[in-house]
């Protein structure tokens, strides 16, 4: 029985023991399938958070890319007028206004000077950061600000007015908060859950039905719980321009914040997600996840048998075309070489030795041959052109007479012919070829 068992071992390949091995583990990792799932369900949880909120940041990025761009082709028409604040500017700006794409606030020049569509004039601010943006050459917004005269919360986009290569002033839209709002769209999305605009310092740039009368983002944050520390964190995290996912304890369910700047702005979109939207979709989820490993483990198993056959029926191919291959090499008078590029490692047929009588080199190919007197002085740049010539020159096959010193230092004139092996890319990945002695060699 012993003996049996120690001709089977004997007999086994290694690759057949290592498949016997994956096997034994899939086996074992299967078992713990159901455990590792439940542990999975926070990562799916953040997964459809992410999917949520990025729906919604998408869309909200898209309808401040379309304003943006509205303003930025108007501009771009009054550009091209050298009194930007002229009758035929206004009178464009009056047309926008009237077909109520865009509410165009007014245009204005670099001493700060602006007229409105109704010819209102008013006078910029240098100070104001949006207004110095625009006048850079950048996109800007102003952030909330109040009108104390109205009591009313706005907002102001900008965009700067190119004559040519410089700039020749600023025009602006503002917004009311309602108005932002609506140009925001839906903020619910798919009931899933609410999303609106805020600032770092917390002020509500929309303000959705859904948030009720609240007008900075931190109070609403304030009632999900007590957690001061964890409040503070996310404070923290908005301040310092970071993107995340918060979660708050909030009576019976939990609440999921989640957060991250938009582009083109200096402005974050928040989506607040409660726990029983998600924990619906994260059960459905378990039991596909477990039909799916289930489903992967067989496919898993099912191809590693298929590779091994595979493996096993090419590499018997492989060993003979090798055998193959040395019979015939060894039968020839000529000596046959291969050169590895990367390893820079060469092999030799037997004949070698018994040409030159002393062993072929091995490692550093060129480098050894040119440079341990094996190669002809004259001939040394002859010998390392033909093998940078099939790479540099995008040779597929070179030739070239080269002397050869025997062991008792004697030139034997040689002639090396090579060709190249090339990978996907066409690179020369080895040389193949071989060295015949030119007995009437002149």
């Amino acid at each position: 029985m012993k003996a049996n068992i120690k001709k089977i071992w004997e007999k086994l390949d290694f690759k057949y023991i290592l498949l016997f091995l994956i096997i034994g583990f899939i086996i074992i990792v299967f078992s713990e399938v159901e455990i590792e799932i439940k542990h999975l369900v926070n990562s799916n949880t953040s997964k459809m958070l992410e999917d949520i909120h990025d729906e919604s940041l998408n869309n909200i990025s898209i309808k401040i890319e379309d304003n943006f761009a509205k303003l930025e082709a108007m501009s771009s028409f009054i550009g091209q007028y050298e009194d930007i604040q002229c009758d035929d500017v206004m009178d464009a700006l009056k047309t926008q206004l009237s077909e109520d794409t865009l509410p165009i606030s007014g245009v204005i020049k670099l001493d700060g000077y602006g007229i409105t569509a109704d010819e209102n004039e008013f006078q910029a601010d240098y100070e104001d950061f949006y207004f110095e943006e625009a006048l850079s050459g950048e996109r800007s917004n102003s952030g909330v600000l109040h009108n104390d005269t109205t009591g009313v919360d706005y907002i102001i986009m900008a965009v700067p007015i190119r004559q040519d290569d410089t700039i020749a002033g600023v025009l602006q839209c503002a917004y009311d908060i309602k108005s932002f709002t609506d140009i925001i769209d839906k903020t619910n999305i798919s009931s899933k859950g609410t999303t609106f605009i805020a600032q770092s310092d917390g002020i509500l740039v929309s303000r959705p039905a859904a948030i009720g009368k609240y007008t900075n983002m931190y109070n609403i944050i304030d009632k999900f719980g007590d957690d001061a520390s964890k409040i503070n964190k996310f404070k923290n995290r908005i301040k310092n321009k970071e993107s995340g996912i918060a979660t708050f304890n909030s009576g019976k369910h939990k609440k999921y914040v989640c957060y991250s700047s938009i582009p083109s702005t200096d402005w974050y979109s928040i989506t607040i997600v409660s726990a029983n939207v998600v924990e619906r979709v994260t059960n459905r989820i378990n039991d596909l996840a477990l039909m799916m490993s289930t489903g992967i483990t067989v496919v898993f198993m099912l191809y590693i048998a298929y590779w091994f056959a595979k493996n096993y029926y090419i590499n018997k191919k492989m060993h003979m075309k090798e055998q193959r291959y040395h019979i015939v090499a060894n039968q020839s008078d000529s000596i046959v070489f291969e050169y590895n590029v990367k390893d820079k490692t060469a092999y030799h047929t037997h004949k070698w030795e018994e040409k030159f009588g002393y062993p072929p080199v091995d490692e550093d190919y060129l480098d050894n041959m040119v440079g341990k007197k094996i190669v002809y002085e004259k001939d040394k740049d002859k010998f390392l052109n033909i093998f940078n010539s099939l790479n540099d020159e995008g040779k597929d096959y070179a030739e070239d007479y080269v002397g050869i010193y025997n062991s008792d230092g004697q030139i034997i004139k040689c002639k090396i012919r090579a060709s190249a092996i090339r990978n996907k890319r066409n690179k020369v990945v080895r040389v193949v070829g071989k060295i015949l002695e030119l007995k009437d060699f002149t």
